[in-house]
């Protein structure tokens, strides 16, 4: 066998590892801060609930919506503000993540609903705090609610009640390779945190919270509509169909989608 056929076959099986670890190695995490007091939220995947507030993690792309669950909410977010996500990393220009707001009947506004992405495009997000705010879809050609991202394996800050965005430009936000325990500003009691990859968990300032608000990788929400009352769950419906397909899905590339807008 030949010097060059020897190097050949070394070059392709070596570069066949790195394609293959290349193409695994997509990954996004999901966090919820509730700073409301009440409500739970939920992760909602083709109807299926995955997640009561706590990290969500995944290897992929990762399509779903999420809304804090005040006891009116179905199982789509019906009759509640509802966040949509499509976390993907860009194959082309124009085609990366993409999160909005919509308020588009049924869904009407229940709480304040804000969004951040951060290790990738720290802070650009949007904040519905009422019911005619000027960053929800109202209508299906609402395009300019949509927030794109091209940076690969970013993150979602979703936050109930207060300002995602502001939580993280004024805080320290880490790399998913730090292992390092942050505080979270909120006086709510902690929950385990649970995902379909690997999370690590983390301290809380209960009475003094810090100055910087650091994300790390648990998040923190209560379950509770009102200090008396029962928790209201997130509910899960088999088969049943995601509100996206009420227009075209976010971040999947459509023209106008692509358009870029910012507020």
């Amino acid at each position: 066998m030949s010097a060059f056929m020897t190097f050949s076959l070394f070059f392709s099986f070596f570069l066949g590892i790195f394609l293959a670890v290349g193409v695994g190695a997509e990954t996004h995490t999901i966090k919820f801060i509730n700073q409301c007091g009440y409500g739970t939220p939920c992760l909602v995947v083709n109807g299926q609930n995955v997640s009561t507030g706590q990290d969500y993690v995944v290897d992929g792309m990762f399509s779903a919506i999420a809304y804090l669950q005040t006891g009116q909410c179905n199982v789509n977010g019906e009759d509640c503000t509802l966040l949509e996500m499509n976390l993907v990393n860009p194959t082309c220009a124009g085609c990366g993540s993409s999160v909005d707001i919509s308020l588009i009947d049924p869904h009407r506004f229940n709480v304040e609903t804000s969004f951040s992405y951060y290790n990738g495009c720290d802070g650009l997000g949007a904040d519905c705090n009422s019911a005619d705010c000027a960053v929800a879809f109202f209508a299906p050609e609402d395009w300019y609610a949509q927030r794109q991202c091209e940076a690969n394996n970013v993150d979602l800050l979703v936050t109930f009640c207060g300002n995602a965005s502001e939580i993280i430009l004024g805080g320290s936000v880490p790399s998913s390779a730090s292992s390092s325990s942050t505080a979270l500003s909120t006086s709510l009691p902690p929950t385990p945190a649970t995902s379909s990859g690997t999370t690590s968990s983390t301290t809380m300032s209960q009475n003094n919270p810090p100055t910087t608000t650091n994300v790390s990788s648990t998040s923190y929400s209560t379950g509770s509509s009102n200090p008396s009352s029962s928790p209201k769950k997130c509910q899960t419906r088999p088969n049943s169909s995601s509100t996206l397909a009420k227009r075209e899905p976010t971040g999947l590339g459509a023209k106008m989608h692509r358009q870029r807008r910012s507020f």
